[in-house]
């Protein structure tokens, strides 16, 4: 089954998380993988790069696993 703009729209936001941090004169922004932790600089107007540490590998931030289930949840 084909999915739709919508479906496909909420996936995209449910993996990648933006942060969005301003620039002189473009707003540059630092978009995370969810499920990789792999993180990317986009730029507007010029694409999309992974963003790479010291030794040329990608640089990650950590994942937080939320909980699947109630019983996973603690209230602390």
């Amino acid at each position: 089954m084909k999915k739709t703009q919508k479906q496909l729209s909420k996936e995209v936001k449910d993996r990648f998380e933006v942060t969005i941090s301003g620039g002189l004169l473009q707003s540059i922004s630092i978009v995370t993988d969810k499920s990789t932790g792999v993180q990317y600089l986009a730029v507007p107007n010029s694409g999309l790069s992974v963003i790479v540490d010291k030794d040329g590998k990608p640089l990650l931030t950590e994942i937080v696993e939320e909980p699947n289930s109630e019983k996973d949840m603690s209230i602390f």
